[in-house]
């Protein structure tokens, strides 16, 4: 009987193997696919059948009776610890540990260029920036931070105050507190450093409208956002955190910097990252975990990147994703001003075209507008230019502005993924100026708002790629694949749903569940019985999910989806569930449901 045994071990090695390889890949693959966080599936089930039959038929009594509850115990075993562990790796569990600086990635190398960055005087700086930013951004004037932060943030700023006050709105903020400061990575870009710091943080805020209550949201919030600082590197610190002069000339700087900031005695650009850290990100935690480690700069990025700096030392990604940002930023204002003259110095002539061909007599606001995350996942070159791909996800609620009062297009804040096309001349001269900034790139000699695209002081073409980079296109990610099919001659490239590879399924299933439940206003108890539920099930930290709930009762989360359209039917399903757990949907449940239904083509 035992040399039966010895001579199939074999066998019996083999069916060990198989019984546990499946079970790992389908625990992976199947757990968010259809909401059951770890199922190992009908194929996983049905090879331990087919094991246990053949354990049963190959080997002797009695040890076809041990080695096939030994599988079966096994299988049990490594399903429940695939089923915890995939559980565990969900986003919204990933929140800040506060850990020294010494543990960031990167931080070694970075220290040894920097000597004398002093982690203490930076996350003090930072917290008094986050304070500064909040009550700046009340007043809805941010002239007290304009000289520590890029073009890109204050244009996010500046973009959301004129949407604000087309809505007659204010945000009133108190109860600031920053309960920790931390420091997650550091990287070098090009010439510049860059350091990502985690903020976690409490306060409570109220959006009122004068002209429409429907708008009013409010109430307490406890959030982490991740707030990335860039700074030339080797050059010495001069505070601008706790001063008002110019880190150059030591003069007073203006009480309102306006659209640039520079200091009027010395024209000295002060948020060019040559003095001081400088703002130049602000990104939602659930975005920065998705997106960064999935698009960390491969060989070919990082090998291209270099040849961009070894021909242009001004480059670095930071800086042209702030300009995507920017430009991005000023172009839905100008959608929703009716105004082309505002983006006509930065745009192609093509863009313009097509722009202004499918523009619309109608007033569009945008309420709540806000952009998630910017970053570079494609560089096409040819023989005489560079192309940049950069994904701009943004966040709004578009809303139809009437003569005393608003229609909402959008029921509720939705979250949406773009591709802008931002070009420029491989013989590219050294830019004086920013276009991004009402300067031009040839002479740097103020320019407005105008659709003359000849500057007025040198007679350069303002949106000439051979000064700047310039807005080719914006694309929706199906158009973006496409174009990624013609062009052949991609250095590097990244799947447009890497942005969101990180986020599985019930993720955004629970995201979504949450905004839906939450449209009326009111979160019942079977509502809420109904969120815990699913929190549990799907392995989330129902302790950290608590700022989340007051998050979508203050309608502060948006409506997110994957790219994968069999994953979108599943999300949107249970979605309907969510929105009638309570027996009864109501008309805002239905009409985000309505919405949700049109914008993603469901059926």
């Amino acid at each position: 009987m035992f040399t039966i045994f010895k001579k199939r071990g074999i066998v019996f090695s083999v069916l060990i193997i198989i019984a546990f390889f499946p079970v790992t890949i389908y625990a992976r693959a199947g757990g968010g696919g259809d909401f059951s966080s770890g199922d190992s599936g009908g194929e996983g089930i049905g090879t331990l059948i087919y094991i246990l039959v053949r354990i049963i038929i190959e080997l002797p009594f009695p040890f076809n009776v041990i080695v096939g509850s030994g599988v079966t115990v096994g299988f049990v075993i490594v399903t429940r610890l695939s089923q915890k562990k995939l559980k565990e790796q969900s986003i919204l569990n990933q929140l800040p540990t506060g850990n020294s600086v010494k543990s960031a990635k990167g931080y070694s190398r970075f220290i040894a260029a920097n000597p004398d960055f002093d982690e203490e005087v930076f996350k003090q700086a930072v917290r008094e920036t986050f304070v500064k930013v909040q009550k700046a951004w009340e007043k809805q004037n941010v002239s007290e931070i304009r000289r520590v932060i890029s073009d890109g943030v204050y244009q996010r700023f500046n973009t959301q105050f004129k949407m604000m006050s087309l809505l007659k709105q204010k945000n009133i903020i108190t109860d600031i507190t920053v309960k920790n400061v931390y420091i997650d990575r550091v990287e070098s870009d090009g010439a510049f450093d860059i350091v990502h710091t985690a903020i976690h943080a409490s306060l409570h805020d109220r959006y009122i409208s004068e002209l429409d209550s429907s708008l009013n949201t409010g109430g307490y919030e406890e959030f982490v956002e991740y707030w990335s600082f860039i700074k030339k590197r080797g050059n010495p610190r001069k505070d601008m955190y706790f001063t008002n002069n110019c880190p150059n000339c030591g003069s007073p700087l203006p009480a309102d910097m306006g659209e640039l900031a520079q200091c009027f005695s010395c024209n000295t650009i002060t948020n060019s990252g040559e003095y001081d850290w400088v703002l130049s990100e602000i990104t939602q935690a659930d975005d920065y975990i998705a997106a960064h480690p999935r698009l960390s700069k491969s060989r070919p990025l990082t090998e291209k990147i270099q040849q961009l700096i070894d021909e242009n030392e001004d480059f670095a990604v930071q800086l042209v994703e702030d300009k995507a940002s920017n430009g991005y930023l000023q172009i839905l204002t100008a959608i929703a001003l009716n105004d082309p003259s505002i983006m006509r110095r930065f745009v192609s002539d093509d863009f313009f075209a097509k722009f202004t061909k499918t523009s619309s007599e109608q007033r569009i606001a945008y309420n709540r507008l806000f952009l998630n995350d910017v970053t570079l996942i494609g560089v096409v070159s040819d023989a005489t230019m560079n192309i940049l791909a950069i994904a701009v996800k943004c966040s709004s609620q578009r809303v139809r502005l009437l003569r005393n009062s608003i229609e909402k297009i959008d029921p509720v804040v939705f979250t949406k993924t773009d591709v802008m096309l931002l070009g420029r001349d491989k013989d590219f001269s050294h830019s004086r100026g920013s276009l991004y900034a009402h300067q031009c790139s040839s002479c740097g000699a103020p320019v407005a708002n105008s659709l003359d695209i000849t500057c007025n002081y040198c007679g350069t073409p303002l949106n000439s790629t051979k000064g700047e980079w310039i807005v080719l296109d914006i694309l929706s990610p199906e158009q973006y694949s496409e174009y990624e099919e013609k062009n052949k001659n991609f250095i590097y490239r990244k799947d447009i749903a890497l942005l969101d590879k990180l986020m599985d399924v019930r993720d955004f299933a629970f995201n979504n569940v949450m905004v839906v439940m939450a449209a009326d206003g009111v979160f019942h108890d079977d509502e809420k019985k109904f969120a815990q539920m699913l929190a549990q099930k799907w392995g989330y930290n129902t302790e950290k999910l608590e700022p989340f709930f007051e998050m979508a009762k203050s309608g502060q989360l948006t409506i997110r989806m994957p790219q994968d359209v069999q994953k979108i039917k599943k999300i949107f399903r249970l979605m309907k569930k969510a929105a009638s757990i309570d027996r009864e949907m109501t008309r805002e449940e239905k009409e985000a449901l309505d919405r949700v239904k049109a914008s993603y083509g469901i059926e």
